[in-house]
């Protein structure tokens, strides 16, 4: 276990990324806790020459934004006998997207405050001429409130000619990447409509089941992947918005973090629902809270109990229902509807 980077002080791992190492580090001289992120590098790369052509502190000097992660300094340090460029950002402790998905259920509307939070950044970001070209769940932290930022602009490139060799997250990569064309804005906006994907089916991992780059490109291309299927809870105009970001068409997808942000906003939210178990979900809308059941009876059938504190809403409740499948439709319908005002 390292115990020291530098002058920081090690308190733990905090992942490991396609770059390199993360650590949660304390600065002794400010008292404060920071991420630090330890960048590989090939065997024949200066550590110096690197950070002056990397420049990301610069990047993100030009990305100032509550919803961007705030870089504090970039230095030279040793780490394990060799000196490598070393990124130090703020300590967000509810830690990422990535880790809530793999510890705890993520809401329909969870996943899409979250995606709101970073086109803000994102659009700051593109408003300095600056991609990410790596956006996914592990590169968006949480505050203390539960506030999105994007992190990681280490891969990104100013449109100006400031750009690196490197593709970012295989399964976020859109197709014209992948087709060795240009990229633009409108690709960050399908990598974070895979990532919005992600979060709304809870899917901790996205894994291509392919064997080289042509196939993977072919698949893409005829949105086969991802496999545009969705958890049977999640309401049709949330579908309609992740696909139209997901679009291998760059023409088709939205336009700009703007217009995805507003299509975002435009849907009218009412029940946050999460389960309990497979057959009991609870929610909450306007502070008011919901529950719906399916119970199973031998003599008559399934029956699908929906409340409203506590007591029962008679005409979102239904019973005699002899099919385990059309039990479990009808139960995932209500839901879908009633995760929309109602």
């Amino acid at each position: 276990m390292i115990s020291k980077i530098g002058k920081f002080k090690v308190i733990g791992p905090l992942g490991k990324g396609n770059y390199g190492f993360v650590f949660h580090v304390y600065d002794p001289l400010l008292d404060v806790e920071r991420a630090l992120k330890v960048i590989q590098l090939p065997d024949d790369s200066n550590a110096q020459q690197f950070i002056e052509a990397f420049d990301e502190a610069k990047i993100l000097e030009l990305c100032r934004h509550s919803h961007i992660v705030e870089i504090k300094e970039v230095d030279v340090f040793d780490f394990k006998g060799k000196e490598l460029p070393c990124i130090t950002t703020e300590y967000l402790k509810n830690g990422s997207a990535q880790g809530l998905l793999e510890r705890d259920f993520v809401s329909v509307q969870q996943a899409c405050k979250c995606i709101v939070d970073v086109l803000f950044g994102l659009e700051h970001a593109h408003g300095q001429r600056i991609l990410h070209r790596d956006i996914k769940p592990g590169n968006i932290l949480f505050t203390d409130n539960w506030k999105a930022k994007l992190s990681d602009f280490g891969l990104a490139y100013g449109l100006d000619g400031q750009e690196f060799n490197f593709e970012g997250y295989n399964s976020h990569i859109p197709p014209e990447v992948l087709a060795n064309e240009d990229q633009d804005e409108i690709s960050d906006i399908y990598s974070l409509g895979v990532t919005l994907f992600r979060l709304v089916n809870n899917h901790t991992t996205l894994d291509i089941p392919f064997i080289n780059r042509a196939q993977l490109l072919k698949a893409v291309t005829k949105e086969k992947f991802p496999q545009r299927l969705y958890a049977a809870h999640i309401p049709d105009a949330v579908i309609r918005i992740v696909n139209k970001a997901m679009k291998p068409d760059r023409s088709k997808r939205f336009t700009s973090c703007l217009t995805f942000r507003q299509a975002i906003q435009k849907i009218r939210f009412g029940i946050d629902w999460r389960p309990r178990d497979e057959n009991n979900w609870e929610g909450v809308w306007n502070g008011t809270p919901f529950s719906v059941h399916l119970i199973a009876s031998k003599r008559s059938g399934y029956a699908i109990e929906f409340k409203k504190n506590g007591r029962k809403v008679q005409e979102h409740c239904s019973s005699g229902i002899l099919d385990e499948a059309k039990a479990y439709q009808e139960l995932y319908d209500l839901m879908s509807r009633t995760t929309l005002q109602f």
